[in-house]
Formats: C-alpha cells, sequence, structure tokens
C-alpha cells in the first residue's frame, strides 16, 4: 500500500512491549493521585459494586446515628426533670412533718374577754374616763396577776383612751392586749377566731372588744378596786383557758406552692418538644436499622403531681395528725413511682447507648471493608511506577538495538 511503513517483527514487539508499558504507567500514576486501585466498574467491576453497596449501607446508618443522639438528649433531659421532681416530692414531707408538728405542739393561754353580743361603746373606745362613764375616773386602777409575774397595776388617766390602756399592758412582761372591731381593721388575739366574737358572739359592725392574755399559759385573776373598771369594760374577774394550735396555713401554702412547680417542671422537662413525663402519651420512638425494623420505644408516663403522683392537689384536710399521715403515705408512694420511672428510663436510655455504640463500629467496619477493595497500596503502586519507568527506558534501548540492521544498509549509501 502507498505511504505504509514497513517495520521488522523486532522493532514491532518492541513498540507493543512500550505502549503496554505506558498504559500500565498512566494506570499507576492515576492509583497514586487518587488513592485507588479500582476508580470505576471498568477497574474492576466485582469490586467496585461491593465497595459502591457497602458505603451506601454505611451511609444509611449514619443517618440513623443522628436520631440515636436526639433520643439521647431527650432522655437526658426526662432524668433531669424527675431529679428536679424527686427532690420537690421529698421537700412535701418536710412541709408535712412540719405541719404535723405544729398540729400537736399546743399552747395553752388564758384570756380575760369582754363578754355579750354588743361589746363596747364607741364612745367608752375613744374616752374612758368621759363624763357619762363617770365610774371609771382619772385615777382608777386596774390590777392584774397570772401566778407566775408581779401584779401588774395600770393608773388610768383623765381622758385616757383604750387603746392607751392596751398599749401600756402590752408594755408588761406576762400579759398582751388587742382591741378586736367589728370593722375587722383589728385582728383578734389566738383566743378568739377572726370571723367571731369572744365568747362565740357575732361581731357587730362598729363595736369593739377587748382581750388581755397571759403569755405564759397562767390564769389571770385581778385584785385591789377595780369592779368599777371591770364592769365597765365588760371583763370577768378571772380568764378562762384557750388552747391554741392547728393547721398551719404556712404550710399548706408551701405545700401548693411544691405542687405547682412539680407540674411546672415536668411542663419544662422537654427536648424539642419531646416530653416523656407529662402524661400526653408522646412515645419516643427510635429507629435502629436502615430497614426500620424493631425500632426502640420509651414510652412516655405521666407524673404530674395529682394523677400521675397521686399527691393531694392541696393541703385543706391538715386538720388532724391522720389527715396528714395520709398524705405523707401517698408522698412515699409517689417517690417510689419517681425511683421506678427513672429506672425505666436508665434502661431504655443504656439500651440506646449501646446500640449507637453498635452502629458507630458496623460503619467503621463497613467502611474499611469497602476501602479495602478499592484503595490503593501507595508502597505497592510507587515501587510498580520505578519498575514501570525502569521498563520503559529498556524498551526504548531495545528498540533502538532491533533498528541497528536497517542503519547498517543506511551506511552503504553513505
Amino acid at each position: 500500500m502507498s505511504g505504509t511503513i514497513t517495520l521488522t517483527a523486532a522493532m514491532r514487539a518492541n513498540l507493543l512491549s512500550l505502549q503496554n508499558t505506558a498504559n500500565q504507567l498512566g494506570t499507576t500514576q492515576l492509583a497514586l493521585s487518587t488513592g485507588n486501585k479500582v476508580n470505576s466498574a471498568l477497574d474492576n467491576p466485582v469490586n467496585y459494586f461491593a465497595s459502591q453497596a457497602l458505603n451506601t449501607r454505611a451511609s444509611a446508618l449514619s443517618s440513623l446515628l443522628d436520631g440515636m443522639g436526639q433520643a439521647i438528649q431527650t432522655l437526658q433531659a426526662t432524668n433531669q426533670g424527675i431529679t428536679s421532681i424527686t427532690a420537690l416530692v421529698h421537700q412535701l414531707t418536710s412541709v408535712a412533718n412540719s405541719a404535723k408538728t405544729d398540729l400537736t405542739q399546743t399552747t395553752t393561754v388564758n384570756t380575760l374577754e369582754t363578754a355579750g353580743a354588743s361589746g363596747l361603746s364607741s364612745q367608752l373606745v375613744g374616752n374612758l374616763t368621759s363624763q357619762s362613764y363617770g365610774s371609771i375616773t382619772g385615777g382608777s386602777v386596774l390590777n392584774l396577776a397570772d401566778g407566775s409575774n408581779p401584779m401588774a397595776t395600770f393608773t388610768i388617766a383623765t381622758g385616757e383612751t383604750l387603746q392607751t390602756l392596751v398599749d401600756a399592758i402590752n408594755q408588761t412582761t406576762g400579759f398582751s392586749a388587742s382591741i378586736i372591731y367589728g370593722d375587722g381593721t383589728t385582728k383578734s388575739s389566738s383566743s378568739v377566731t377572726t370571723a367571731g366574737a369572744p365568747n362565740g358572739a357575732t361581731l357587730a359592725v362598729g363595736s369593739a372588744y377587748l382581750n388581755i392574755v397571759s403569755t405564759d399559759g397562767q390564769t389571770i385573776s385581778t385584785t385591789g378596786s377595780t369592779a368599777n373598771v371591770l364592769k365597765y369594760l365588760g371583763l370577768g374577774g378571772s380568764s378562762v383557758q384557750v388552747k391554741t394550735g392547728g393547721s398551719d396555713t404556712t404550710d399548706q401554702a408551701s405545700y401548693a406552692n411544691i405542687i405547682a412547680q412539680i407540674d411546672q417542671t415536668i411542663t419544662d422537662a422537654n427536648y424539642q418538644g419531646n416530653n416523656l413525663i407529662d402524661g400526653k402519651q408522646n412515645n419516643l420512638t427510635v429507629q435502629v436499622n436502615s430497614l426500620s425494623t424493631n425500632p426502640i420505644v420509651v414510652k412516655s408516663v405521666d407524673l404530674t403531681a395529682v394523677s400521675g403522683l397521686g399527691l393531694d392537689a392541696n393541703a385543706s384536710t391538715w386538720t388532724n395528725t391522720t389527715n396528714i399521715d395520709t398524705s405523707i403515705n401517698k408522698i412515699n408512694a409517689a417517690i417510689t413511682t419517681l425511683q421506678t420511672q427513672a429506672t425505666s428510663f436508665a434502661n431504655s436510655l443504656s439500651l440506646i447507648q449501646n446500640r449507637q455504640d453498635f452502629t458507630t463500629n458496623l460503619i467503621n467496619t463497613l467502611q474499611n471493608g469497602a476501602s479495602a477493595l478499592v484503595i490503593a497500596d501507595k508502597n505497592q503502586e510507587g515501587a510498580n511506577m520505578l519498575a514501570l519507568q525502569t521498563q520503559q527506558q529498556l524498551g526504548i534501548e531495545a528498540l533502538s538495538l532491533s533498528s541497528q540492521a536497517n542503519q547498517s544498509v543506511l551506511r552503504l549509501f553513505a
């Protein structure tokens, strides 16, 4: 054929060898630059697709790790909520015991009090020595004794008011006095209910009553020429005994406040809207494999103070020790419930953490397996590169030697 260059068999063989070496050099260079000995399905179809399958599964499992991590955070928030609630419930025990102590510890006091429903007239309250009540005059004396304190003598001055006398009594050791007004501006003493008057009489608006109390519980007696003062103040000759004590309103208020805090803590113990202890049946479902089979389900519970833990909504029944003991039993049962639920959530947390560790290790195994199928050994590829370069140089020399016969013929024409 015109234009055809004829090569000897030796030259053609050397040329083919050089081309093959060049191809191998290109493959080795690609492996060194990419780090993979299999870069496409053309390099090794079996290894390439097997590696892709392993990496795909590892990627699917990696997406599940995020869900497991968020589930762990939800359970940790739940645990913090239960820990706080348990502390509040223990505090309820202290409040109940305090109320029980207040109920059983009573103090006996003695009081002189005005009798009858009418009380004292406004004129007598304003001026003990007014002309209308001439039996109490300037210099009239009121003597009080209670058996443990020295007799106290109170001399009424001209124009003195009932409040002045009360102030004088309150400055004397062992006695305390107060005026109870029908308009409610002044609180009653411990011997009189706030809604009524002394001796059970109705407290009329505008009327007033006087109470004199022995602060150490002794019986009050009157001595000396005090008959007129006793008569016009409406006081008896000796005091009546009254026992103080009962349900402590302060403890009841503390109880109600703690109950409110328990429910508020439950509301706040959520993570990204997930709340496992508010009783709204918002279960936590955690997927642990790429097929979404056999998920871990953490069931929500109701730990609200009344409906969940069975606590009393308030302490209005704390009028006797039996009722307080009943509340204490409910509190102890609530503590047991909290401990049981805390253990249950801890088990779920441990299960998810174990699954998280397993998934992490499995992803690592899959990725290592995929890499083993396609990643190149750079030490081996480097040695191959050096050998191929040497082989290429030798091939060039061999090609040069194979062309020497033709060069001899060329020299004939020189």
